[in-house]
């Protein structure tokens, strides 16, 4: 099983934030799509990105 990895490369805060926007609206887009269709691998997908987000942003907070 391959694990995933999320590597960046951030110089200072401007591109954290940057970052963290960019990984928000991509959770937002797959969770939208998790609550159209109620698929499995689509509710794995948004945990990942939680994940993420999570990682770049300690506050967020999310269960499903």
């Amino acid at each position: 099983m391959n694990t995933p990895y999320l590597i960046l490369r951030i110089q200072d805060e401007e591109e954290i934030r940057e970052e963290i926007s960019r990984k928000r609206d991509e959770f937002l887009d797959v969770y939208s799509f998790y609550i159209q269709t109620r698929l499995v691998w689509v509710r794995d997908e948004v945990r990942l990105k939680a994940y993420e987000l999570r990682i770049l942003d300690p506050n967020f907070c999310f269960q499903i």
